[in-house]
Parts: C-alpha cells; sequence; structure tokens
C-alpha cells in the first residue's frame, strides 16, 4: 500500500466517522421537533422574551421613579387638558358664554 492510499483510507474513516456524528444529531434534532413542534417553540420563545422585558422595565422604572411620576403627570395633564380649560376660564370669568362685543367704531363702515 502506498502512501496516497493509506490518506484515502484514513480520510474515507474520518469522513464516515464525521458522518455518523452528523447523522446522530440530525436523528437527535428530529425527535426533538417530533417532541415539541415549532409552534410550541415560538410560543415559549415569545413568553420567555415578554418575562425578560417586563423584568428588565421593573429594573429600570425601581431606578428612575422620579422620571415616571413626572410622565404619568405630564399625561394626565395632556388628557385632562380641555376640562382644565373649561375649569380655569370658569374661574377667571371667560367662558364661552361671555361674548365680548366690540366697539362700534372698530367695525368697518360700508360706502355706498
Amino acid at each position: 500500500m502506498n502512501e496516497a492510499e493509506r490518506r484515502l483510507g484514513e480520510d474515507r474513516a474520518v469522513r464516515r466517522s464525521a458522518r455518523g456524528l452528523f447523522d446522530r444529531r440530525l436523528a437527535q434534532v428530529k425527535a426533538d421537533y417530533q417532541a415539541r413542534g415549532v409552534p410550541d417553540r415560538i410560543k415559549a420563545k415569545a413568553a420567555a422574551e415578554s418575562r425578560k422585558a417586563l423584568d428588565t422595565a421593573l429594573d429600570v422604572a425601581g431606578e428612575s421613579k422620579g422620571i415616571i411620576a413626572g410622565t404619568v403627570a405630564v399625561l394626565l395633564l395632556w388628557f385632562l387638558r380641555n376640562p382644565l380649560f373649561d375649569l380655569a376660564r370658569r374661574i377667571l370669568g371667560s367662558g364661552p358664554d361671555e361674548v365680548q362685543d366690540r366697539p362700534a367704531s372698530a367695525e368697518p363702515e360700508d360706502q355706498e
């Protein structure tokens, strides 16, 4: 047996070994997918990511309570802006019921 034949035999043995490892791993993956399908995996992944995002949000909220309180206050003011403006108009006496007439001299005259 010459050198080339010996290397060819070794290479074939390595290739068969690698193919055996690949086939075992492929069979393992197929069995795993049969046990738990793709939709179940997606659900589990989404649930895990949601829990992780919630934990991060809670950590951030714990570290910046003042910023969150300010943001909530500003949002409340924004949503309640119309009732607050109406209340301010009633208190200050310039509500929509009071119509202020312009002086007669300020009205344009009709030229005939």
